[in-house]
């Protein structure tokens, strides 16, 4: 299951054994003896919601964002909303151009890949 640290909020996902509890990716995580004790430091992880609501566009963005090893991007909207664009944060410059605009987007915004389009299930 993964799991949110309350203190830090780093995230892993953990594995309950009947006598242990193991962290998947994680280097380091101390001991508990009980799950009360892991249950102090740790909570279910929620992930948010994506930004791209529509689930085509979603598909899209994520696939040039892994084609380009691109991780964030600049979103802009044309003047007359007939266009929007969504350009790479690094010195390659790749865009990707899509009909109309994302509502739930700000132009001028720069988001991560996982902001747009919610983080890959493992």
């Amino acid at each position: 299951m993964r799991l949110r640290n309350k203190k830090t909020g780093q995230e892993g996902n953990f594995i309950i054994n009947e006598d242990h509890f193991e962290c998947t990716d994680l280097e380091y995580v101390p001991e508990y003896r009980s799950l009360a004790e892991l249950n102090e430091e740790w909570e279910d992880y929620k992930p948010k919601e994506p930004l791209i609501t529509d689930e085509k566009i979603r598909k899209a963005v994520r696939a040039w964002a892994e084609v380009n090893s691109i991780k964030e991007a600049l979103y802009a909207v044309r003047t007359d909303g007939r266009l929007c664009v969504l350009t790479d944060m690094s010195d390659d410059d790749f865009s990707i151009e899509l009909v109309g605009w994302i509502p739930t987007l700000k132009d001028g915004e720069s988001y991560t890949i996982a902001e747009l389009c919610g983080e890959e299930e493992e």
